[in-house]
This record gives C-alpha cells, structure tokens and sequence, in this order.
C-alpha cells in the first residue's frame, strides 16, 4: 500500500480541492480497490489497475459533487485555512504552490508523472524507480528527462520558479 499509494495520490490529486480532500479520496479508492480485487484479471500490472479504479472512484465523485453545485476550481477557500497556523497568508501561497504542481503533474502521461513521483517525489533511486516502473535503467532515466522537459515548458512550473526565486 506504501509503495502504490503515494502513486496514486498523485494520480488523483488534480481532483481534488487540496491535500485533505486528496487524502480522502485516497482512502475511498483503496476501499473501492479492495472490494473489486476479484475483478483484477492480472493482465497488466496491478499499479496501472489500481490508478485506473482510483480515477474512475475520482471522476464519480466529482460528478456527484458537481450536481450537488461544487466546482473544482483549484481555488483554496480561505475558511480552510486554521487559526492555528503560524502564518495563515504564507500557509495559502504554499497550498497554492503545492496545488499548482499536482495540476502541472496531472497534465503529464502516467508513466513520466510516476517516474517524476519516485525519484524526484520520494528521492528513490535509478535502480528502485525502473523496478517499480518495469522498465530498464536506461529507460527511467529517459522517462525522468522526457517529464522534467515537458514540466520546464508548462507556464504554471514557470511562475512557480519565478515565485521561488523571488
């Protein structure tokens, strides 16, 4: 669950309104997950099957919360934001940030954006992040590059460098 559930948070963290929410479709997944295990035929790989369910659970929860009149903006609504914080104006620019990062993620294909999570997410290494992916070292090593290119391209990462630099 470790190892899969990182890389589906990721996958379906662009349906949600911040980590929270992301972290409670996480756990509606994996119950969805479990109760359709007998449905997994063991044609592919479990981690694509797993991903796959998840956005589905993603997708009708978004439709049913979209009838009942929520949008998904993206936004981060300030009464989100607890007294508690140290800084209630920094705590939003980085949601926002970090919000702003799972969109461009979102827009990469599956199996860049999972090479993207496990070695520059999670700091795994060239060896560990190719036998998760299936592939060999040489290919990771391109998938990582095809992924950071495409990220370097994306306006929203661009503003976001510019923010951290300034």
């Amino acid at each position: 669950m470790e190892e899969v559930g990182s890389r589906i948070w990721v996958a379906i963290r662009p349906y949600a309104r911040d980590d929270d929410h992301a972290d409670d479709l996480l756990h509606d997944c994996w119950q969805t997950i479990l109760e359709r295990l007998h449905r997994y035929g063991g044609r592919g790989s479990f981690v694509g099957w797993a991903i796959a369910v998840s956005k589905n659970v993603c997708r009708m929860h978004l439709r049913k919360a979209k009838r009942a009149g929520w949008k998904n903006t993206g936004e981060v609504d300030p009464a989100e934001v607890t007294d508690s914080a140290p800084n209630p104006e920094e705590e939003l620019v980085e949601r926002e940030r970090r919000n702003a990062l799972y969109r461009a993620l979102g827009q990469l294909p599956d199996r860049e954006r999972d090479a993207i999570v496990l070695m520059i997410l999670e700091g795994r290494s060239v060896a560990e992040t190719a036998k998760a992916l299936g592939v060999g070292h040489a290919a990771t090593r391109s998938l990582v590059a095809r992924a950071m290119f495409k990220l370097r391209r994306m306006e929203e990462v661009q503003q976001l460098a510019l923010d951290w630099l300034v």
